[in-house]
């Protein structure tokens, strides 16, 4: 009996094997497979570089959660909270799901800093690198733009004056600063067409840059490699008269280099990325998973009292761990020359943060011959104690 079924299936398989053979000969999915899973990845330092692995999965994630979440959401300013009330205490799995959305994005933010943090330690963006850096940080910056504008849709008293503070930024670029504001918000005040706005942004517009740079991000990554820590290159460096010859893959393309450059051609000790990177991968996106399921099921994600827009102000109780976004809140555009300021400190540093494959073109790859990657570090430390210390003030004077 046994062999009568697998008699009527083989003419089966042999069927979808021709499809597949036909499909692989066009789109090359066995070669690039291949490529992909036996690429050859620097051995040392194996597991700082799941980060990046894991910040794809935590994305994915966050989509899969948004998804749910827009199921039942209503982006209309006098639906907006109560649409997110029935999420949390009417839904079966509502504010489970709601809660790993926010923690989620809080461990995402978190595993991308920690990935360009190595990243910047490592020298991973010096040429030809240096698009692989730019498109990264990038990619932060959409990142923290989806969770400023998630941040907005609830319509709750923090969301509301979210938006009043976040809409409001814009003001303070020169000439085209208010037309900016008012296209945002739709008028003078923050209103119906101001949410409207903004879930287009956060649903759509972010979205869509965001795949499409880590499409970008990825691709650059496969066709420069993976540089790794420069601890990989310690052996070559050793001896300033030796040049690498013994290469798995060429990692870098030849251009004219110095010696020091020449001795960073490829790393010396490699391994293929399967299986040994990938378990890794996997072992490090399963716990941060396990994580945000945890942090989402114990702690969920808090809803405020709905918003009352004819309150003049509002103070939020300030938490010691978000201290310096918290008091952005505060900085309602009273006070122009402290908030030009802060946020002219933080466009320094982003800005500083994007060039800095250029900035810094030293051949060095150690950190502390590098002083230049220490300079957006220095602006966003500067900005975050500015905000931290006015916020204690607060912190203790409740």
């Amino acid at each position: 009996m046994a062999t009568v079924d697998r008699e009527k299936a083989a003419p089966r398989r042999r069927r979808l094997g021709a499809i597949y053979g036909w499909i692989d000969e066009r789109a090359g999915i066995t070669g690039q497979l291949h490529k992909g899973l036996y690429e050859a990845v620097p051995r040392k330092g194996g597991w700082a570089y799941t980060l990046g692995s894991a910040t794809l999965v935590l994305i994915l994630l966050q989509l899969f959660t948004g998804i749910f979440l827009l199921l039942e959401y209503v982006p209309s300013f006098d639906q907006a909270y109560t649409s997110l009330y029935y999420i949390e205490h009417s839904d079966r799995f509502g504010g489970w799901v709601r809660g790993m959305h926010l923690w989620g994005a809080y461990v995402l933010i978190l595993v991308i800093g920690l990935h360009m943090l190595r990243t910047a330690l490592s020298a991973s963006y010096k040429r030809p690198r240096e698009l692989n850096w730019v498109s990264g940080a990038l990619l932060f910056f959409l990142t923290l733009g989806l969770a400023v504008t998630g941040a907005m849709l609830p319509m709750d008293n923090a969301g509301y004056w979210t938006a009043v503070v976040v809409t409001n930024i814009p003001h303070y670029i020169p000439f085209i600063g208010s037309g900016l504001r008012t296209l945002w918000r739709g008028g003078d005040f923050v209103g119906p067409i101001t949410l409207t706005r903004t879930f287009a942004i956060h649903i759509w517009v972010l979205p869509f840059l965001l795949f499409a740079l880590i499409g970008g991000h990825l691709y650059l990554l496969r066709r420069h490699g993976e540089f790794g820590a420069w601890v990989n290159y310690e052996t070559t460096e050793a001896d300033p008269e030796r040049e690498v010859v013994e290469r798995i893959r060429r990692a870098e393309p030849p251009y004219p280099t110095t010696r020091i450059e020449r001795r960073y051609a490829a790393p010396r000790d490699v391994t293929d990325f399967f299986p040994f990177q990938l378990g890794k991968d996997v072992i490090v996106s399963i716990v941060l998973v396990a994580v945000i399921f945890v942090m989402g099921f114990v702690f969920g994600a808090p809803l405020d009292e709905r918003a009352d827009p004819a309150t003049l102000t509002y103070v939020p109780t300030p938490e010691w761990f978000y201290l310096p976004l918290d008091q952005l809140l505060v900085l309602i555009p009273q006070t122009y020359f402290i908030a030009f300021g802060i946020f002219g400190l933080m466009g320094i540093a982003a800005t500083l943060f994007i060039v800095l494959p250029f900035i810094d073109r030293s051949p060095h790859r150690r950190p502390l011959q590098r002083p230049e990657v220490l300079l957006p570090g220095l602006f966003f430390a500067t900005m975050v104690v500015i905000l931290a210390v006015i916020g204690v003030n607060r912190l203790f004077s409740l």
